[in-house]
C-alpha cells in the first residue's frame, strides 16, 4: 500500500475515529468516514502493545495490509481506521482474512447507499 493511501497523522486517527462510524467484529474494529476532498480513499492501522512485541506488531500490519489489498475497492472514497485486537492470531490467516472481507464488504455497501 502506498503512503498516499494511508492516514499517517494522530489528529486524523482521532478524527476519523471520533467522528466516523464504526463496525465491529472478533478480531477488528473498523472506523468509517466519507473522504468527499479526497481523490482516493485512505486506510490506518493500530495495532496495540496487547498484541505482542514489535516483531509480531508489524508482522501483523504486514499482514492486514496485504489483505485490505487484496479485498478493498477503492472506488467509494472512505477513510478507514482498522483496528486489530488482542485476539487477532498471525497464525489463523485465512480465518481473519476472511472475517476482515466480510467486513470491508459490508462497508463498502452501506457506503454506496
Amino acid at each position: 500500500m502506498k503512503k498516499e493511501y494511508r492516514v499517517r497523522k494522530h489528529r486524523e486517527f482521532d478524527r476519523i475515529i471520533h467522528a466516523g462510524a464504526k463496525v465491529k467484529t472478533p478480531h477488528y474494529t473498523i472506523y468509517v468516514e466519507k473522504a468527499e476532498d479526497q481523490a482516493h480513499s485512505r486506510i490506518g492501522l493500530a495495532v496495540s502493545k496487547k498484541n505482542g512485541n514489535a516483531v509480531t506488531r508489524v508482522r501483523i500490519k504486514r499482514q492486514v495490509r496485504a489483505m485490505v489489498s487484496r479485498h478493498f475497492d477503492c472506488k467509494p472514497r472512505l477513510n478507514l481506521i482498522i483496528v486489530i485486537r488482542p485476539s487477532y492470531s498471525p497464525e489463523e490467516k485465512v480465518g481473519n482474512e476472511e472475517e476482515l472481507a466480510k467486513a470491508l464488504a459490508e462497508i463498502k455497501d452501506t457506503a454506496i447507499e
